[in-house]
């Protein structure tokens, strides 16, 4: 052979050796959450007070998986372990006969500590996982002695659900909630989610969109698997479950996590005259998020797949998902069959209203004494952001902040 042929030959080689993972991925089979996504498509959406809500919809009527939701089951334990691998964990023994689906975002009170679970878990019949879990109020929610747990009546709200599985932190809840204290029932002193998820002013503020969504998981013949959801004309969450059974059991806790944190959202931004959008003109909002939430789906099909842990002891196969915009999403299976997503898009919005700690006016221990006013006219002045609630405060104080609100200039 030549040496021109064996160069020719040589060169042919290398083009082979460098197609043949490109074929190899192009043809790469699609997970579970992807062969999920080609088999649901977007139904027609309904405009509420406090949600725009979209169905997704099975094309064809999807097998029942044989998985027991834990809002249903009842012959669960929960437990504080004597030496947990992280401090707040709790441990979960399934008695049940089916495996079980705890969802991340369920809100655990008990113990000691009322709890957030920041993962979804699979838990075998007869089997005992430990989970990680943060607290949902601050230290002067720790009880002197251990009280039964019990589960929450709704899912944590999403802003709090997407940082809990990707940041969980101890302080996250506390942040959140400092913003909603003032919504507390008459002589409610707790400072946790609990005391804000009792509230009466916010309860009533959702009632109006539960009774309107009564009838939205058994639309289509019992084929919708999941929800799309957007609150002040932003796509807060993607939820999608293996069958309708499973999203049948979910829907109220869902839904009132979403509802409940649309109230409080609205309430906040309308005491900072933040106008709403979509406001007076449902259609032009129902189409605009339409377009984005399909636009976000085929992202989906589209987006970066990696394998996630999961607890030692669980079933089944956890993935993470991102996609080219940032959004980010968790999601479980068993035995290759899709069992939940949850997508989360990133807020700007929510995330510089919520992401710092702030104390209501009526709370005595706020600790801003001479220097606490000095610090916050120094913020202002400097260039520094100040919340709503800081600035309201100092002008009480007798302390003139330079600019507007979080320290930008005031318009004239």
């Amino acid at each position: 052979m030549t040496r021109t042929r064996l160069v020719q030959f040589g060169v042919l080689a290398l083009i082979a050796l460098v197609a043949a993972p490109t074929a190899l991925a192009k043809d790469k089979e699609p997970n579970f959450v992807q062969s999920f996504l080609a088999d649901v498509e977007l139904g027609l959406g309904q405009f509420t007070d406090e949600l725009i809500i979209f169905p997704l919809i099975a094309k064809e009527k999807r097998e029942r998986l044989d998985i027991q939701p834990n809002t249903w089951a009842k012959d669960l334990a929960y437990s504080e372990p004597e030496l947990p691998k992280k401090r707040f964990n709790v441990a979960v023994a399934n008695n049940e006969t089916k495996p079980l689906l705890l969802l991340g975002g369920t809100l655990l009170g008990g113990g000691r500590r009322d709890r957030l679970v920041t993962r979804d878990v699979l838990v075998a019949p007869g089997g005992r996982v430990e989970i990680r879990t943060i607290v949902t109020g601050g230290p002067s929610e720790t009880r002197k002695e251990a009280v039964p747990f019990r589960l929450g009546s709704a899912l944590a709200p999403p802003y709090i659900r997407e940082r809990a599985e990707f940041n969980p932190t101890n302080t996250l809840v506390p942040s959140f909630v400092s913003h909603f204290l003032d919504f507390r029932n008459k002589g409610d002193k707790r400072k946790s989610l609990a005391a804000i998820n009792a509230s009466t002013q916010l309860n009533q503020l959702c009632i109006p969109c539960h009774q309107s969504l009564a009838s939205f998981p058994t639309a289509s013949g019992g084929r919708v698997v999941g929800l799309v959801t957007a609150v002040r004309g932003r796509i807060r969450s993607i939820e999608a479950f293996g069958d309708n059974r499973l999203f049948k059991a979910w829907f109220e806790p869902l839904l009132k996590s979403h509802t409940f944190a649309a109230a409080a959202i609205n309430a906040k931004a309308k005491s900072l005259r933040i106008p709403e959008p979509g406001k007076g003109d449902p259609k032009k909002a129902l189409e605009e998020v339409r377009v984005k939430a399909q636009r976000l789906l085929d992202m989906l099909a589209k987006a970066r797949y990696r394998d996630d842990d999961a607890p030692l002891g669980s079933m089944g196969e956890s993935l993470l998902l991102r996609t080219s915009n940032g959004t980010r999403g968790v999601a479980k299976g068993l035995d290759g069959k899709f069992v939940h997503l949850a997508v989360f898009p990133y807020d700007p919005f929510e995330h510089a209203l919520f992401s710092r700690r702030i104390k209501p006016p009526n709370e005595p221990d706020d600790g801003y004494g001479e220097d606490g006013v000095a610090e916050l006219q120094r913020r202002g002045t400097g260039g520094g952001r100040l919340t709503e609630y800081e600035r309201r405060l100092l002008r009480r104080l007798g302390g003139r902040p330079a600019g507007g609100v979080g320290g930008l200039p005031r318009r004239r």
